[in-house]
């Protein structure tokens, strides 16, 4: 931020008093919001609005409450506010994100040499394919390639079982050797073994009653049955009947994955739920037909662990992976979860939440990306079978580090009143604004803290042990996130699925299903694990193998990437597509082609977007907003002048993204991961 600020200071010059944003952010190939809100935070840009707003914030007012009080959007008063959250202190770029923007020069030049041959190559392409017999084309899998890779062993992918496998272990247990057998196999072979013993009768009656002309009412309700029990209703994804899968792949299904489901992943914005200014940007000009925002619908392997759930989202909205990320919990589950102190957090590390001690270089472990194609990295990422190596989620790792923490040590927690906009007074909920060790480094007691906001604020300081602080407080005790989740975790594990429709549209018949899948606390998932801890902790065996795995803990999974724009991505999950079937978005034939092919690549894949690919470092949902517009000027009423104007922004705007990988992806849905 430093390197910014001196930079745009550097720009002022007698003709130019007020120094040049333009040229700052074209310096460092960042988008003008952002470089405006960089000067903001370092004091370099003030102006009444930045007066006012930062005034406003410091009372306790929500963006939300500010754009309506003066009447300006909600875009305009987050630019106008410094950063709130850490971000990263330099504009130096990471070796990841270095490499990369190498190898977009590489593939600029190459687009470039590969034009000129565009026409040999066509003509070449339409002789071969003249030459070649016509079923061989037709019967060819267009992703052969990608099913060898997904059985090719890579230094974090553990061996991907075969039926050749599967049958020398039911050999193994049919010679009563069932203890050398491990236990996730088992469960798959059972698993297996359950699907292949579909009720023929079944499969028989639904035949009998469809080639009715007419039925009855209590045979339309059979009929819906049935077509559930053998799998072949509309939208059926995870339940569908797998003889029809394996009449579209020619062959047997893999035994692994055992399960697939869909996710639901749609941008939303913390601060601008009811501004339709930024959604009419969204449709106008970045393709949104469907939703209130950005989204992505993917079908992934069950067992996909979040980690590589992270390479799954950047891929699919277009980021680079050049920033912070985290998974983390709705509010309420996250206190829910940890019984609502510290205590309970600190076992639930290393089951549920990462340590916020932990070792960077273990943090990320996965971005080795050195050269090559981005695109390629990225897909290797998410290929299964999958395997974390993350030493530092290890449960022993974690509970080392939870034992360094003084659970006796006190801390003062002030509880403030938040700023209430009907009655224009500090009336409102009380909530915590500040933790701290009431004893510094060297054991002299600090004063008591008081409201940073306002001195007009009521508030009350406790004094609490470590353990007794309540665990919403935790984010002013740690630098790094005491909410981030173990991505190790596979998202079975995480997120709890609606059997149709995902669980905000479900009915209460479904939602009782979803309700059931969830761990109501963190005390419930413990006594369901402890037996495994203490087996784990005993023998001191932290191997990636043997981590322990909770029952799915909420129905709303949250993605944040980049902390300074601060993305937000809002994740739910169903077991079928009965709602995107139905809408039309997508047909039974495309879905059961795209799930033939995720089962066989061992690879998620999008079945539907909604909406244009992002770019990092444009300023977040907001700064996005601003960089469609500004890619999309409009020229009625401008004089030639301003029109100039206009088109020399639109050229700068588009180089600058265009460094940063971003463009119109054409690529089809089903091919894009």
């Amino acid at each position: 931020m430093e390197q910014v600020a001196a930079y745009f200071r550097s720009t002022k010059t007698p003709l130019q008093p007020n120094g040049s944003i333009r040229d700052t952010a074209n310096q460092f190939y960042i988008n003008r919001n952002k470089v405006r809100k960089i000067l903001v935070t370092m004091e370099e840009l003030v102006s009444p609005l930045t007066e006012t707003v930062i005034a406003m914030r410091n009372k306790g007012m929500s963006i939300k409450e500010i754009a309506h009080d003066l009447g300006v959007s909600v875009a305009t008063v987050s630019t106008a506010l410094p950063y709130e959250n850490k971000v990263d202190n330099t504009l130096e770029p990471s070796d990841h994100t270095s490499d990369v923007r190498e190898y977009r020069s590489y593939e600029r030049k190459q687009l470039i040499r590969q034009a000129g041959h565009a026409a040999k190559k066509q003509n070449e392409t339409s002789a071969w394919k003249g030459d070649m017999m016509t079923d061989q084309i037709t019967n060819q899998k267009e992703w052969q390639k990608d099913i060898k890779m997904s059985y090719t062993e890579a230094y974090h992918r553990p061996h991907r079982y075969t039926w050749e496998d599967m049958a020398k272990m039911q050999e193994s247990l049919d010679n009563d050797l069932k203890d050398d057998a491990p236990d996730e196999l088992k469960a798959l072979l059972a698993a297996i073994d359950s699907m292949k013993k579909m009720n023929d009768e079944d499969e028989q009656e639904l035949k009998r009653l469809l080639s009715k002309k007419r039925l009855s009412a209590e045979e339309k309700e059979l009929v819906k049955r049935l077509e559930f029990w053998t799998g072949n209703f509309i939208g059926a994804l995870n339940d569908r009947n797998r003889d029809v899968l394996e009449q579209i792949a020619g062959d047997r299904l893999p035994p692994e994955p055992a399960d697939v489901i869909r996710l639901h992943m749609e941008l939303y914005s913390k601060y601008a739920n009811n501004d339709n200014e930024e959604r009419e940007i969204f449709r106008t000009y970045g393709k949104l037909k469907h939703g209130k925002y950005i989204s992505r619908d993917v079908i992934v392997p069950g067992d996909i662990p979040l980690y590589a759930l992270h390479y799954v989202i950047q891929r699919a909205f277009g980021w680079q992976n050049s920033h912070l990320r985290q998974f983390e919990l709705p509010d309420d589950r996250f206190q829910a979860l940890t019984d609502y102190n510290a205590s309970m957090w600190s076992c639930m590390v290393g089951i549920l939440f990462r340590s916020p001690l932990m070792d960077e270089d273990d943090e990320f472990w996965a971005d080795d990306y050195e050269r090559g194609s981005f695109k390629n990295w990225l897909r290797k990422k998410y290929t299964g079978p999958y395997l974390s190596q993350c030493h530092g989620e290890g449960i022993i790792s974690c509970q080392e580090d939870m034992m360094k923490l003084d659970m006796e040590e006190k801390y003062y927690v002030l509880y403030a009143k938040s700023y209430n906009r009907e009655t224009r007074e500090y009336d409102g909920e009380e909530y915590i604004a500040d933790v701290l060790s009431v004893y510094d480094y060297a054991g002299k007691k600090r004063p008591e803290p008081k409201p940073w906001i306002s001195a007009e604020v009521p508030y009350r300081v406790e004094i609490m042990r470590f353990k007794e602080v309540p665990s919403e407080g935790l984010r002013f005790v740690f630098e790094r996130s005491p909410m981030a989740l173990l991505e190790r975790l596979p998202i079975r594990n995480v997120l709890a699925s609606g059997k149709f429709n995902l669980p905000e549209k479900c009915s209460a018949e479904e939602r009782k299903y979803v309700d059931e899948q969830i761990a109501k606390s963190g005390s419930e998932i413990y006594l369901q694990l402890e037996k495994h801890i203490k087996s784990i902790i005993n023998e001191q065996i932290d191997s990636p193998y043997m981590q322990v795995l909770p029952m799915p803990v909420t129905d709303v999974l949250l993605y944040n990437y980049d902390f300074g724009d601060d993305w937000n991505i809002r994740i739910t999950a169903s077991e079928n597509c009965t709602d995107l079937v139905e809408s039309g978005r997508i047909s039974q034939t495309e879905l059961d082609r795209a799930n033939v092919k995720c089962r066989e690549v061992y690879r998620p894949v999008l079945i539907a977007r909604d909406g244009e690919m992002l770019v990092d470092d444009v300023g977040g949902i907001h700064g996005f907003a601003d960089f469609l517009q500004k890619i999309n000027p409009d020229l009625k009423g401008m004089n030639t002048e301003e029109k100039e104007g206009a088109r020399r922004e639109k050229k700068e705007y588009l180089v600058w993204a265009r460094s940063l990988g971003w463009h119109r992806d054409k690529s089809s849905d089903f091919n894009l991961l």
